[in-house]
């Protein structure tokens, strides 16, 4: 095949040897170049998720016993002799014979209040994983649902799954959307689209007063499964 490209270059389009040289490096850096800017983007977008910091922390608690560990005497092999392996007194005079043991930790954490650290001292939580939590809980406001843990960046379903009977929303939403005082540029939230954000603003320009989810579910054009997911975190105050 490069045969054939060369002899179509060098015979047919009359480019020299040195030009066909030239274009195979161009190419070449043509295609370390694209390649480069691909991992650059990824890098970038990932660092960014990762290198957010709030401007506010909150503490929260995890209480977690110290568990307990058994200490591993050594055991001489005169004792085995006498005692036997499946002697109780081995097992009273060296606690070693009981494998080291951890009991269960109890914890909880609640997830709207957790800080950075409370959420690091979690196993198979990094840095990383924490600072995108407190990223996307300061961009929803607040978690409604443990499961909404699940709809962060990277982070493993499983692992929501295995903690979840730890995890806690405590007094839940912290910030919600007062739909009837905010300006087109402050009505943002993750689960709204800014189709529906217009088309619930032309709906306000003639109904200034949205009492009610039942009046905003009477709206022409509205996703009501977008707008009934946005529910909790949605405020009709005038």
């Amino acid at each position: 095949m490069r045969a054939k490209i060369h002899y179509y270059l060098r015979f047919v389009f009359g480019i020299s040897q040195s030009e066909i040289k030239g274009l195979y490096s161009l190419f070449l850096l043509l295609l370390i170049y694209v390649l480069a800017s691909m991992y650059y983007t990824y890098i970038k977008e990932d660092a960014l998720a990762i290198s957010f910091e709030p401007k506010v922390w909150n503490s929260a608690l995890v209480k977690m016993p110290k568990p307990r560990e058994w200490v591993k005497y050594p055991v001489h092999k005169k004792w085995e002799r006498r005692t036997g392996p499946t002697s109780n007194f081995k097992g009273r005079i060296f606690p070693g014979y009981v494998m080291k043991s951890v009991q269960n930790q109890q914890w909880n954490l609640d997830i709207n209040l957790a800080d950075s650290l409370a959420w690091i001292g979690l196993k198979g939580i990094g840095p990383g994983f924490a600072k995108r939590i407190l990223a996307y809980r300061q961009r929803l406001g607040g978690f409604n649902a443990v499961l909404q843990l699940n709809e962060v960046y990277g982070l493993d379903s499983v692992w929501v799954d295995e903690n979840k009977s730890h995890l806690n929303i405590g007094t839940g939403v912290y910030r919600t959307l007062k739909i009837n005082r905010l300006a087109w540029n402050e009505f943002r939230h993750p689960y709204l689209p800014y189709t529906q954000v217009k088309l619930f603003l032309t709906y306000r320009k003639q109904h200034p007063y949205i009492a009610s989810f039942e009046e905003l579910e009477k709206i022409h054009g509205l996703d009501l499964a977008v707008w009934i997911r946005l529910k909790p975190y949605l405020s009709f105050e005038p």
